[in-house]
């Protein structure tokens, strides 16, 4: 393999390292954006926050409703037996009022226990995802220093090979390193391919007899009928 096409193969190897490093960095820049789940952690607290309030708005009405009703009933007893009902019909009335009052009390009182249990439950779920937000904040604290530290060696590791492959690169004919590239950005990471027993590396396809000799007697990269990659023996 003549030189030239052995600085093809350079540049790939610079160049697969370099796609590498660059997922190895986006997989690192997607847990820091994640920050070990802390911001679903954090929503789930609000919303546990809003059900504590729900339910103790629900609480303060429920509360307000009995004592409001146990007051018109006592008002109404004072009525009574303040000598100044005039008939049976109109004590009847406040009779029925009063029936009505406590029966509205009976029913609701059992809703005031079940609303108080709910907070009581939801206080204890708050407290524990707090708790999981202090240690999860903690821990966070020494990974996002460890991901930073990862991140900045990825990034040298690439400039690296960036400089590795500028030096290579000055060497190389122009046109074909700009087919090079090309090959390189549809594939997704082969740039170039070799000739293994008759087949294009790329394509595994058996190249003609004649294709195969021009390819092995030229000293530069030839297109592949694939039109992927630029092989070379």
């Amino acid at each position: 393999m003549s030189e030239e096409n052995l600085n093809y193969f350079e540049i790939q190897k610079y160049d697969t390292e370099i796609l590498s490093f660059q997922k190895e960095i986006s997989a690192i820049e997607e847990k820091l954006k994640e920050q070990m789940g802390l911001e679903e952690l954090k929503q789930k607290l609000s919303m546990i926050q809003n059900k504590i309030e729900e339910q103790e708005k629900i609480q303060r009405k429920i509360l307000t409703s009995i004592k409001e009703n146990e007051e018109s009933i006592n008002n109404i007893n004072t009525t009574i037996y303040s000598g100044k009902i005039r008939n049976n019909k109109e004590l009847e009335a406040l009779q029925i009022e009063i029936n009505t009052k406590t029966e509205f009390i009976s029913n609701i009182d059992p809703k005031k226990q079940i609303v108080a249990n709910n907070i009581i439950k939801l206080i204890g779920i708050k407290e524990n995802a707090e708790l999981k937000i202090i240690d999860t904040e903690d821990k966070w604290v020494l990974e996002e220093q460890k991901l930073f530290k990862q991140k900045k060696s990825l990034s040298q590791k690439i400039e690296l090979n960036i400089s590795s492959k500028k030096n290579i690169s000055a060497k190389l004919d122009k046109n074909i390193l700009n087919l090079y590239e090309n090959f390189l950005s549809i594939s997704g990471g082969v740039g170039i391919g070799k000739l293994e027993n008759n087949k294009c590396s790329s394509c595994k396809i058996e190249l003609p007899n004649a294709f195969v000799e021009k390819i092995k007697s030229s000293e530069n990269p030839i297109i592949c009928n694939c039109g992927k990659s630029l092989i070379s023996e």
